[in-house]
């Protein structure tokens, strides 16, 4: 099922000016109701000092200036988030890297892993570890450098197929020396969603929710 949530805060924001113009021009419509009345009324031997209401009709002015300038950058806020929005549904039924170790296992579907290394390794020990920290499966990985793919068919030492649920792959990578070479790990994930309610525009999989400028591969789900 895939589903695309779409954010509020531009709606949020349009109501807010809206708001904010109601406002001034009830309080404009005030002011000039009252300073009508003052000249009417005023004493023509001791006239209103115009410097006063002249201040005030230019602050009014400046209020309406700031709450236009706020609406025509939401407007543009607003059509920008919907461009990101439609660019980022073409990710839904493909499957991204999204930056974690740890896989959902459905019982069936084989999980897919990719781990990077800079520099070449002497040794590299791939682990398949449960949600209780159990080790299901060990094999040897590839000593070179760069990102290599993983594919698991979900069953454990032994050839049987494992229960549904997380399970992390951990990485051992020595130099020749023994010491241990940076890995990072990252799973292939079905994006199933978007998500735009945050700061940023999200890809939903079941692995997690992974921002778009963090993908760092897009697969065909075939």
């Amino acid at each position: 099922m895939t589903s695309v949530s779409s954010a509020t805060a531009a709606t949020n924001s349009s109501t807010t000016t809206s708001t904010a113009t109601a406002g001034l021009a009830k309080n404009f419509s005030t002011f000039l109701t009252l300073l009508t009345t003052q000249l009417q009324n005023q004493d023509p031997l001791n006239p209103m000092d115009s410097n006063e209401f002249t201040s005030q009709l230019v602050q009014f002015a400046q209020v309406e200036q700031s709450i236009n300038a706020n609406s025509t950058l939401s407007n543009v806020l607003s059509a920008l988030q919907g461009q990101a929005t439609a660019s980022a549904v073409g990710y839904i039924g493909k499957e991204v890297a999204v930056p974690t170790p740890t896989a959902a296992f459905d019982g069936t579907t084989p999980v897919t892993w990719q781990y990077a290394k800079d520099t070449a390794s002497a040794s590299t020990t791939l682990t398949i570890v449960d949600a209780k920290g159990q080790t299901v499966r060990s094999l040897t990985g590839t000593t070179a450098a760069g990102t290599t793919s993983y594919t698991w068919d979900g069953k454990d030492a032994d050839g049987d197929v494992v229960d549904a649920g997380p399970y992390t792959l951990k990485i051992t990578a020595l130099d020749s020396a023994g010491k241990a070479t940076e890995t990072t790990i990252s799973t292939m994930s079905l994006v199933t969603g978007v998500d735009s309610g945050g700061s940023a525009i999200e890809l939903v999989t079941k692995n997690g929710n992974v921002a778009i400028d963090e993908v760092t591969k897009v697969a065909s789900s075939d």
